[in-house]
C-alpha cells in the first residue's frame, strides 16, 4: 500500500478528529491529532491501520507559542512506514491520557516525557521517577526555560 493510500484512508476515516496529515517523505507519515481524540485515533492506527510496533516517544517545547507536543514514533511492518504521531497540549496543562493502554512498550517513552518536560500521562500504570535522581529539587531539564536544578528566578 503506498503512503497516499495509507494517508488518505486515515484521514477519511478520522476526519474530524485530526488537525493534519501528511507525507513527509517516502515510507515517513506525520499526523496532528486533536486531543480529545488522541486515544481513539491511536487504537485505529494499531487496529484498522497496522501501525502496531511503537518504536520511540518523546516532546517538544514551544515556549512563544505557549504550547508543547509530544509525539509517537509508530511503524507499520508489513508496509514498513514509519507514522509520526503527534498532539498539541497547552504548555501550562501538559495533560494526556496514556497510550499505554494500546501500546504498553510506550511506557518508558511517557515516564521519561514525565520527567523531562512535565506531562502527565492519565492512567499510566506506573508513573515513577527513572531518570532524574531522587534528590532532585525540581524543574523539567528539557523545557526551553529550564535554567538548571533548584534555579526559581
Amino acid at each position: 500500500m503506498s503512503e497516499d493510500t495509507i494517508i488518505n484512508k486515515i484521514k477519511e476515516a478520522h476526519q474530524d478528529q485530526i488537525e493534519s496529515a501528511t507525507i513527509m517523505r517516502a515510507k515517513r507519515l506525520s499526523i496532528v491529532v486533536k486531543r480529545e481524540s488522541f486515544v481513539e485515533v491511536a487504537k485505529s492506527l494499531r487496529d484498522t491501520f497496522g501501525f502496531t510496533q511503537p518504536s520511540a516517544g518523546g516532546g517538544v517545547d514551544y515556549p512563544t507559542e505557549n504550547r508543547m507536543q509530544m509525539i509517537y514514533y509508530l511503524m507499520n511492518l508489513e508496509h514498513r512506514v514509519l507514522l509520526t504521531y503527534r498532539v498539541n497540549v497547552p504548555r501550562d496543562a501538559p495533560k494526556l491520557p496514556s497510550l499505554t493502554q494500546v501500546w504498553e512498550a510506550l511506557s518508558f517513552h511517557e515516564r521519561e516525557a514525565h520527567e523531562m518536560f512535565g506531562f502527565e500521562f492519565e492512567g499510566h500504570p506506573n508513573m515513577i521517577p527513572f531518570l532524574l535522581p531522587p534528590d532532585w529539587r525540581g524543574g523539567h531539564p528539557l523545557r526551553k526555560d529550564f535554567k538548571g536544578e533548584g534555579v526559581t528566578a
